[in-house]
């Protein structure tokens, strides 16, 4: 029979054994998923209807931290926000904090919707396509792929954030009134390029990135001949497009921007090497951020 020292021993070694095993397991297990969301500093959502009635909107927002511009934050606008927020929030940091012409802090606030990933799209179609008298003519084949598809919302979608939206962060942010950027991809950019031409005054920048002018063949063609051109002359626009998006993407972003500088207005369009029409979105954020921002050192634009 083993004696009571002996007993202590083994049990200590088979205590130490264990404790051992546990640790090496968790060291060679691997890496555990935690259930916790990535949070974005200084953010926040709120979900809200457009009218009463309708379904939820997802609005993100990020306030900056820190020292109030003079005139108040300029405010960024995002459609599509579900895919565009974290990647603003960011670049809108790092642009204040470049050490060569930095910008002015900005508030972010993205037009989404309660879903878990990137974009609802189906419900986009209605919010950022232009209103019209008659059915639009056959849209791109993708869109088949959808039952039931709406159109025609991006009225009552900028009038919620220009009646609604935007005195509700005025009266909580000190905002400045006179440096309010929209930013739009694909039908996002047909919306911007929409806004600009029905709401000239609504925004002071106006960042259209592979706007689908293709849309209803074409529909802001026409309607760009009756805009009164001193309304829109000395307005901000930015156009990007991907070197490789088909042609006529390419095309009508040519023409359209050449019509926009005989009208006077400020704009410019990029076209970036290797890009098409998805992975364009995020490189033309950053361009558009770094031109439609005000400088760190600017006052209000009037």
């Amino acid at each position: 029979m083993l004696s009571r020292k002996t007993r202590r021993w083994i049990w200590k070694a088979i205590v130490f054994v264990i404790i051992v095993g546990t640790l090496m397991s968790q060291v060679f297990a691997g890496p555990v998923r935690s259930h916790d969301e990535i949070r974005v500093p200084n953010s926040f959502y709120l979900d809200w209807p457009l009218a009463e009635g309708d379904p939820n909107h997802r609005l993100f927002i990020s306030v900056p931290e820190g020292e109030v511009p003079a005139a108040g934050f300029p405010v960024v606008y995002l459609m599509d926000g579900n895919a565009f927020f974290t990647t603003a929030v960011d670049l809108s940091r790092q642009l204040s904090h470049a050490l060569k012409s930095p910008k002015q802090p900005a508030i972010i606030v993205a037009v989404g919707y309660p879903i878990d990933g990137a974009y609802d799209y189906q419900r986009r179609w209605y919010d950022l396509t232009p209103p019209t008298p008659e059915p639009p003519a056959v849209p791109l084949k993708h869109m088949a792929r959808y039952k039931d598809i709406r159109y025609g919302g991006a009225e009552n979608v900028l009038q919620f954030m220009t009646h609604t939206l935007r005195p509700w962060l005025a009266e909580r942010y000190p905002i400045n009134p006179e440096q309010q950027i929209l930013f739009g991809h694909s039908l996002g950019g047909l919306f911007t390029l929409y806004a600009l031409q029905q709401h000239p005054n609504a925004f002071s920048g106006y960042g259209a990135i592979s706007p689908s002018l293709w849309w209803n063949e074409g529909y802001l063609k026409t309607p760009w001949q009756k805009v009164e051109t001193s309304v829109i002359a000395d307005k901000q626009v930015v156009m990007v497009v991907g070197a490789e998006e088909k042609d006529f993407m390419l095309q009508d972003s040519n023409v359209a921007n050449d019509w926009l500088l005989q009208q006077g207005v400020r704009s410019k369009r990029f076209v970036l090497e290797a890009m098409d029409h998805g992975t364009v979105s995020i490189p033309a954020l950053a361009i558009a951020l770094r031109e439609l921002l005000p400088a760190a050192d600017a006052q209000s634009h009037n």
